[in-house]
């Protein structure tokens, strides 16, 4: 286009900077609609589960207008809008975090024509749990956790703070609140320690371990049945002169009791694996010892649903040397249909063992030296007949260990162990979350720079999970100590 004139190129220089100043009108309205972006909220950096924490922010607002403001907790719940302040000044809100980990807060305000801000940069706020621990100055543990009907959990161990002698059976009742409902020391003027429990058809519970208080000598197997506020309705011993302990127990389909440990004092020689089978009121109906001249052990007893049992442990007797991890599976009468090892020459022992949906098994345990690796948490599953189907590991360069182990909702597991790997050092509880395939999809480590131990883990209702074990590091001398995490352990 050809412009004729001075005149005409002057106009449309004068229109095109109309425009431009329109537009740049049109802009900083635009920009004058919203109130800046809000300060990264102040507060603390570090705090307690179920504790109380207050933020700050403030915000400019180019037109001074009123403002409100709104905070995002990081947790997945956000705030209310707060009251109109005016402009540049500061405003505060409060919330708790129910669960512990690292949340990011950050804030966003809005002006009195509803013009809103974008969101803050985060503040990191690092939320620890509460321990609950039970004990005294003296040494004390927390040995298994089970879920009770009514909504609570039973925690079996021992203590030496409290009772008669040296070590106490201790037995403690905890809401889901962390609070205990009730505590009984059971035992005498010797050692006497809890090792699992069950609540029973009837109102209370059935208890094993060992005693040195009372029986044939040495330490005896040692059942207690108690009433649903903890109280002894009977207790009976099970030995000779050799040494025995009870590992686990489970209340039987017929309303009895099987227990499964070790003997020395019947059997083949050295320890062998001992499974005892009571009536209702603790008379012996039979007894099976399992195991060669060396030591075998069994840690775990189960009921299957062909009304068998599913027995693991560890033996010396046989397999590929050292101790082995041992799988042995019974009649309803404890006859042996048959067993396996697995391992090789170091030393493999097998902790933990559940029948899966399947009708096979899954075991924790902890694999041996493998060349500078100290063990292994070890997770094993096996079919019907006790054929390995896959098997994984977890850990690091330390000494890892899996003590207990549940078939979750979805069909993983859940594996609760220590670790000396990973954590805040001197030994953590170790919980590991896996796929249906053994895979691991998360694992927590918790405790802290003294030693801490978890021993017993169940999911719970509402797909959280419950750990007992004992803690050093929060303790005097070793304390029992209950955890409650959310469905991501945390």
């Amino acid at each position: 286009m050809a412009y004729n004139s001075l005149q005409e190129r002057t106009e449309l220089n004068n229109i095109q900077l109309a425009r431009l100043a329109a537009l740049a009108l049109l802009a900083c309205c635009a920009c004058n609609r919203n109130p800046g972006e809000p300060e990264v909220p102040s507060g603390p950096r570090t705090g307690a589960r179920d504790s109380l924490y207050t933020f700050t922010t403030v915000a400019h607002d180019p037109k001074l207008r009123g403002v409100c403001y709104r905070f995002d907790w990081g947790d997945g719940d956000t705030s209310d809008w707060s009251d109109w302040l005016q402009s540049d000044s500061p405003a505060g809100a409060s919330h708790y975090w129910s669960v512990g980990g690292t949340f990011s807060i950050a804030a966003q305000a809005m002006n009195d024509e509803d013009g809103v801000s974008a969101w803050s940069g985060g503040h990191k706020l690092t939320v620890s749990f509460a321990p609950v621990t039970f004990g005294g100055t003296r040494s004390d543990a927390g040995n298994a956790v089970e879920l009770t009907t009514d909504g609570c959990y039973i925690v079996a161990g021992f203590t030496a703070s409290y009772g008669e002698g040296r070590d106490d059976a201790w037995l403690i009742k905890v809401d889901d609140a962390g609070s205990a409902r009730w505590q009984h020391t059971i035992g005498g003027t010797g050692r006497d320690r809890a090792n699992s429990i069950q609540q029973t058809a009837e109102p209370g519970y059935i208890v094993t371990g060992y005693t040195d208080s009372k029986g044939a000598g040495g330490y005896d197997l040692w059942l207690v049945k108690t009433g649903g506020s903890g109280n002894v309705m009977w207790d009976t011993t099970f030995g000779g002169d050799g040494n025995e302990w009870g590992n686990s127990v489970i209340q039987s389909a017929d309303g009895g009791y099987v227990v499964a440990g070790f003997t020395g004092s019947t059997g083949a020689g050295g320890y062998d694996a001992w499974l005892v089978c009571t009536d209702d009121e603790g008379r012996l109906v039979w007894d099976r010892t399992f195991g060669g001249g060396q030591y075998d052990v069994a840690n775990c007893v189960r009921q299957t649903r062909d009304g068998g049992y599913i027995i693991v442990g560890y033996t010396a007797s046989q397999g590929a040397g050292g101790d082995d991890l041992w799988l042995i599976k019974t009649d309803s009468m404890g006859q042996e249909l048959w067993n396996r090892t697995f391992g090789d020459v170091d030393t493999d022992v097998g902790n933990s063992v559940q029948q899966t949906s399947d009708g096979g098994y899954i075991i924790a345990g902890s694999l041996g030296f493998r060349g500078a690796t100290a063990g292994d948490m070890w997770l094993i599953k096996t079919d019907s007949l006790g054929n390995r189907m896959w098997d994984r590991t977890f850990g690091g360069s330390g000494y890892d260990v899996g003590n207990s182990v549940q078939q979750t909702l979805d069909g993983g597991y859940i594996v609760a162990g220590n670790t000396d790997s990973l954590g805040a050092g001197g030994g953590d509880i170790l919980l590991v979350r896996a796929d249906a395939a053994g895979s691991e999809v998360w694992s927590r480590t918790f405790g802290g720079i003294s030693y801490d131990a978890g021993s017993s883990v169940r999911q719970t209702a509402d797909g959280g999970y419950v750990v007992a074990g004992l803690t050093v590091s929060f303790g005097l001398n070793g304390d029992v100590w209950l955890i409650r995490t959310d469905a991501n352990g945390r």
